[in-house]
């Protein structure tokens, strides 16, 4: 027997943005804390729309206006990113 999923995300008070698809109003969720896996990643959303129509296609959609970019992951300046994507 498996275990059940543990929620790592928290709602938040309110409705969020129309559905891209259906035009219903959505929840935005965050998560509930920053993990490590969040600040290796060269950017990660603070915060996501879940749309709450069951017949929707669209459960989840982000926005750029809560996209965080993780400066230590690429570094402050340019150098060295035309080497790591011509290795990669």
């Amino acid at each position: 027997m498996s275990r059940p999923k543990r929620k790592r995300y928290v709602v938040i008070p309110g409705m969020g943005d129309p559905c891209p698809k259906c035009c219903q109003l959505t929840q935005i969720r965050e998560h509930e804390a920053v993990l490590e896996k969040h600040l290796r990643q060269p950017f990660y959303f603070r915060r996501w729309f879940h749309c709450t129509n069951p017949k929707c296609q669209v459960q989840m959609y982000c926005v750029e206006r809560f996209k965080i970019h993780n400066g230590v992951v690429w570094g402050d300046s340019w150098d060295g990113v035309d080497e790591a994507a011509a290795s990669a």
